[in-house]
């Protein structure tokens, strides 16, 4: 029998708990482990419309990339929307498990796959030290381009309808690129530490763009969604790893856009 024990142990060879961050919320969210699994859903995120496609599909595990509990309930009342679909997931007897930063911070992980869609070579990380430690990467284009020239390229890359620039001129040029899957605003400094012409990153809240603007770094915030790239990488791992073990797994990604952002 496969549990969801075994593929978590798989799983964490490639980006254990120990790289998470302080008190970030990863691994088995709702659940027993030891449950027999048969299909994995793989999603960014866990929201009941998710939950529905798991439930539609059978399946017996979520692989995701935010953790579902990430802020403890104070009470289980199905009146509250996060309650209710928590209730689901019990009810179909679901096993939730979420990799967060330590996926960020894996070596082949969340930053990497990033970097590989914007097509840059020489990867590295950028982030040196503390908890952070290898979390971003940077790398160089082929060929150089401008601020304005490259925003418009990763709209195409990430699929997004909208995304913000943080920038005094639009023609700068650009060759090397930092990223920051998620919200990486606080890194900044690092990118430009680093070398980095553009910084890539989700989430810049208005005060730290001020700030980004004042040390003439020009950053593109294509949000947050850009993570669920992680989706397909994922299925691709697992069955991969099934295939090595002779695992009898069904991995789906999930075909949903959670991104809470419309652009108009």
């Amino acid at each position: 029998m496969l549990s969801g024990n075994d593929i978590i142990a798989q799983f964490e060879q490639f980006a254990p708990q120990t790289l998470a961050v302080p008190g970030d919320p990863v691994g088995i969210q709702i659940g027993d482990g030891t449950k027999a699994v048969h299909t994995v859903l793989v999603t960014l995120d866990v929201r009941p419309e998710v939950v529905d496609e798991a439930i539609a599909l059978n399946a017996d595990m979520i692989f995701a990339h935010h953790p579902a509990v990430f802020h403890a309930p104070k009470n289980l009342n199905y009146a509250d929307p996060q309650n209710a679909m928590y209730g689901e997931i019990a009810r179909h007897d679901i096993l939730v498990y979420a990799a967060h930063t330590n996926l960020d911070r894996a070596t082949g992980g969340m930053n990497d796959w990033l970097a590989a869609a914007m097509h840059l070579s020489d990867v590295h990380p950028f982030i040196e030290a503390g908890d952070e430690a290898n979390m971003g990467r940077i790398g160089t284009l082929n060929s150089p381009t401008t601020v304005e020239a490259f925003a418009h390229e990763l709209k195409t890359i990430f699929n997004v309808g909208g995304l913000r620039v943080i920038a005094d001129d639009l023609t700068l040029p650009v060759q090397t690129v930092a990223v920051v899957g998620g919200d990486g605003g606080q890194f900044y400094p690092d990118a430009q530490k680093a070398g980095a012409d553009v910084y890539v990153t989700g989430d810049v809240y208005y005060h730290t763009g001020h700030d980004m603007l004042a040390h003439h770094l020009p950053v593109i915030d294509p949000g947050h969604h850009i993570e669920s790239i992680m989706k397909g990488k994922v299925r691709e791992l697992l069955i991969g790893w099934a295939e090595q073990n002779n695992w009898p797994l069904h991995v789906v990604a999930s075909t949903l856009n959670t991104d809470p952002f419309t652009f108009i």
